[in-house]
């Protein structure tokens, strides 16, 4: 069986890094070593690490047409609360856009990486309700 273990974020700050995934996205430490970090989310199996670089390393790619996308997105509950915090704090984030039952918008880690937020509704393929129905279709095959 196969799961995404973790996601690896470059920052050049870890301790500035460190305090600001905390505050916003209430991440809890799971351990350290190296020039890294290594914390949960309050709900999930995904594991983030902030990785220490030397210089920033762009959470982005553009497709064959030019298009940016990012690498990674973190679900959220009450996008629209959490787009408000970010504003509020000044974090400048993106529009919230809606792309036909995902909710999403972009907003810059302190070391300018890309952290994308989105929303899915219950109806849609993606949502965690659908996606773990699929689950058990495929393991009764």
């Amino acid at each position: 069986m196969f799961r995404i273990g973790s996601i690896f974020i470059p920052v050049t700050d870890l301790t500035r890094s460190l305090e600001w995934y905390q505050a916003y996205f209430h991440v809890f430490e799971i351990g350290r070593w190296e020039g890294g970090i290594g914390f949960h989310f309050p709900d999930g199996a995904t594991q983030l690490g902030l990785i220490e670089a030397q210089t920033a390393f762009s959470t982005t790619f553009s497709d064959r047409t030019g298009q940016e996308h990012v690498s990674f997105n973190i679900v959220c509950d009450e996008i629209e609360s959490i787009h408000d915090t970010f504003e509020r704090d000044g974090l400048k984030p993106s529009r919230l856009q809606d792309f036909g039952g995902m909710r999403c918008f972009d907003v810059l880690d302190p070391d300018g990486n890309v952290i994308s937020l989105t929303s899915e509704s219950v109806d849609s393929p993606f949502h965690r309700d659908q996606v773990q129905q699929a689950q058990l279709k495929g393991q009764k095959k």
